[in-house]
Order: structure tokens, then sequence, then C-alpha cells
């Protein structure tokens, strides 16, 4: 999507600002033994106290702040009391944050989308290489986000990433245009397709990327409850993703975290 107005590009970049600092807190908070409600409370109470909005609490009646999602299940998981982190699994945390402007009259929505995976104690390394592969290919990605580029470049550079590591490629979602509404289009494949080759990208378009790697294989399937969606053969998925918005020169992270390294840059705060 394309943004034009000058409040509307602050409202986002005020969105992914904090998105990325909740989903900081969030990663030094899970520890052992933490329920995923308990650390969906903490996200939903840090983002109200900003003055925004949690943008999935509602979505299409999902019922929560964060999707965490753990060891063989990929996205969408579902914050719940009885479901308990322990050591060696590894947690995806994916969030959205909403501003809110008033235009005739009207509630405009402006949204940032951001998820990292994290371990909790001590993972094998196979599962380390998995999470910071996957990570590599979110940058990767992002790398690729320059205007006169297309889908295809953002997409075909995650995809080298993904079948150097031999890792399953998810196929059925990935990354797409927001702002205004939580997804919008264009949807970005993780991979080379000849449809996404005529999406050409422009300054001024926000998109979110997020590569999803599976140990495994790439079939994936949705559990009983309508949202989780886990490996077909169990084993362990890694998800990261950020909001880019794309500019003239270098894309800019809306939702980089304090402190967080891309290519050998630390954010300034």
């Amino acid at each position: 999507m394309i943004v034009t107005k000058d409040e509307d590009f602050e409202l986002i970049r005020k969105a992914g600002k904090l998105a990325g600092e909740v989903l900081e807190l969030l990663s030094k908070t899970v520890a052992p033994g933490m329920s995923t409600w308990e650390i969906d409370q903490i996200a939903e109470k840090r983002i109200r106290e900003a003055g925004a909005l949690p943008t999935f609490k509602g979505y299409r009646n999902f019922p929560a702040t964060v999707c965490i999602s753990i060891n063989d299940e990929v996205v969408h998981g579902i914050p719940r009391k009885d479901r308990i982190v322990s050591d060696g699994d590894i947690i995806s945390l994916d969030l959205g944050v909403t501003f809110q402007r008033s235009e005739n009259g009207k509630k405009l929505d402006l949204i940032a989308d951001t998820a990292v995976t994290v371990p909790v104690g001590n993972v094998s390394k196979v599962l380390e290489r998995l999470m910071d592969d996957t990570k590599e290919a979110l940058y990767a990605g992002i790398r690729a986000c320059r205007p006169g580029n297309n889908l295809n470049d953002v997409g075909g550079a995650i995809e080298d990433i993904g079948l150097e590591g031999l890792y399953g490629i998810v196929q059925e979602y990935g990354g797409h245009g927001i702002g205004y509404v939580l997804h919008e289009e264009p949807f970005i494949f993780n991979y080379r397709t000849p449809n996404g080759s005529n999406t050409k990208l422009k300054p001024g378009m926000v998109i979110a990327i997020e590569p999803m790697f599976n140990l495994g294989g790439e079939d994936v399937r949705t559990k009983k409850d309508g949202w989780t969606v886990v490996t077909k053969d169990y084993k362990p998925s890694a998800h990261f993703e950020h909001s880019i918005l794309i500019t003239e020169g270098e894309p800019e992270i809306l939702t980089r975290r304090p402190n967080e390294v891309v290519d050998g840059q630390a954010r300034r705060n």
C-alpha cells in the first residue's frame, strides 16, 4: 500500500517503534514456567498504556494481543493459561500495534506488525541455526526492498537462504501490505513466483516481510481451534517479521527493536 500523508507516516512510525519496544520486552521476559497467557497480558498492558491498540485482539475474532507459537507451531498460536513455556522451546512472538487519528468524523487506523522467534533457556545448536537463518532471510528480503525492484527480488532473496539451509519454506503464508489495514495487497511470497514479478516497489509503500522456515518439510495445517498453524511433520518452525517503508534509498525498518543489529549497525535511540 502507498502512504502519502505526513501525519500518517508519523503515526505508522510511532506504531512501529512501540511494536519493536514491546517485542523486545517480551523477548527478554519469556522464561521457563511462564504461561503464554501471562506473556500476552504483559504486551497488552504495555500497548494500551502507550495510548495504542493491540491490532490483533478482535481481528477476525482472534482473542489475544500476541500470536504465540511454540516449536512446531508456525504462526497464529493462541495464548492460554495452560500453555506453559519450557526450557529448550523456541517461541514465535507476533504482534501488531495500532494508533488512530480522526478523519471526517471517522477513526483511521495506522498499523505496524512485527515478529521474532526466541529461544527459551538452553536450545539445541540445530534450533539456534534455524532461528539465525530465518532472521538472516528477513534481512536479505529487506535488503532487496529498493525502488525499482519487484516482489520476486524480495521473495528470491528469502528463498535463497532457505534453500541453502535445506529448510521447508512455508508456502501458504507470507508477507503483505500494511498501514491502514493489517493485511493489504500485495501478498509477498517467501520464494520466487511469476505472480510476484509484476509488482514494483515504489517509495511510500509500506509492507511487512515475514519468512517462515521449517526444520522439516514445507507442509502445514491448521489445528481445530481455527487459528494455530503447525507443521505437518511436527518439526520446529521459526518466524521473523518487520514492517518496512520503501524510500528513495535504503529501506526504513519501522519496527526495528531497540539495539537490534542489522548488517552490523545497531539502532541509535
